[in-house]
């Protein structure tokens, strides 16, 4: 938490969420499926875990007019001191072209038993605030202040990288978690980088995919929302990650409470660009 409250007092120009504009930039990003090899990479004690390992796919479908489709698979063999178990998270979501609806679905498996559903559809108003109605795991509705979707979000950072700009916070809504809450977020942007900065040696097709595009190195905290004037304000997750121009992550670091989790970019599969489906 010091190292992102030090960022914040080095650059003057601090970026704050707001309603998004008519255009919500989707074209910046490429349809592409990315499959990552996740190891452990630090764990305490308290955890119990003695070994973790698993693979994540992601996939990317859609355009500017017509949206964009996200599929997102995480699986995990994890070992402790005294069992193995398989933890298995699907989720889909879909962002319309505008940045103001998103649906989301997320099955949450341990050992191939289905664990929760949570499914709903997120609205986001004319003052920015957002509006989400639940159907599973039971039908609630929710307020929230001001919030990005996913996908907008992430075509914020890659505006803001591009124009030399190195903060951004705001508030977050993917679904997840329950899909009953916003969360907070910080997030740094390096100057521009490139594949040769990679921290993992990739494929030939990898690089001569990634290797003309500008990247960033990209570092988010994630804070839990009015927890309290005298609660202790640290973030409940970390991420980093190196951004390409068109949407593609590599070098993939997730940090938990007890554990982090490294996640390298094993295959990518760039897809045909897909035009807008013409009315009538």
């Amino acid at each position: 938490m010091k190292i992102f409250a030090a960022f914040s007092l080095v650059f003057s120009t601090v970026l704050v969420l707001s309603a998004p504009a008519q255009s919500s930039g989707f074209e910046v990003i490429a349809p592409h499926r990315a499959i990552y090899e996740i190891t452990l990479k630090d764990v305490s004690k308290r955890s119990g875990i003695k070994n973790m390992k698993g693979r994540m796919v992601y996939e990317v479908r859609g355009n500017e007019c017509d949206g964009i489709a996200l599929q997102y698979r995480f699986l995990t063999r994890i070992t402790t001191g005294k069992a193995q178990f398989v933890s298995d998270q699907r989720t889909s979501t879909f962002e319309s072209a505008d940045g103001k609806s998103f649906n989301f679905l997320t099955k949450s498996f341990l050992n191939q038993q289905l664990e929760e559903t949570v499914k709903g559809v997120a609205k986001q108003t004319s003052d920015g605030s957002i509006n989400v109605v639940l159907d599973s795991p039971s039908s609630q509705e929710f307020d929230f202040s001001k919030a990005r979707f996913l996908t907008s979000y992430l075509v914020e950072l890659i505006e803001l990288a591009k124009k030399g700009e190195h903060y951004l916070r705001g508030d977050l809504f993917d679904g997840s978690d329950g899909g009953d809450e916003t969360i907070s977020t910080s997030s740094f942007i390096s100057n521009p980088k490139s594949i040769a900065n990679s921290k993992h040696q990739h494929s030939s097709d990898i690089v001569n995919d990634l290797k003309p595009l500008q990247a960033w190195s990209v570092s988010m905290s994630y804070f839990k929302k009015d927890i309290g004037a005298t609660a202790e304000h640290l973030p409940i997750f970390e991420s980093s990650f190196l951004l390409f121009e068109n949407g593609v992550s590599s070098d993939l670091i997730m940090r938990y409470p007890d554990y982090s989790l490294t996640g390298k970019l094993s295959k990518l599969e760039m897809f045909a660009d897909e035009p807008c489906q013409q009315d009538g």
